[in-house]
């Protein structure tokens, strides 16, 4: 196994623990972000579905008031 292979499986399992990207870019010793998020993380194994469902949901209600003025 060469080493690239090793950062890049380094730099996505940073990312699936949600290691913030100026962290893992410390960690990888990279000098630009845009090194680490795009070229040593794989974005095809990261939980995207996974993030989306971990939002809040947002429910707005409407006052009977606030309906009838103008």
């Amino acid at each position: 196994m060469d080493i690239h292979a090793r950062r890049h499986t380094f730099g996505t399992h940073l990312a699936k623990a949600g290691v913030p990207p100026r962290t893992a870019m410390e960690a990888m010793r990279h000098s630009t972000i845009d090194l680490t998020m795009s070229v040593f993380t794989d974005p095809a194994l990261l939980d995207v579905a996974g993030a989306v469902e971990a939002m809040p949901s947002f429910t707005f209600k409407v006052s009977r008031t606030a309906q009838g003025s103008s």
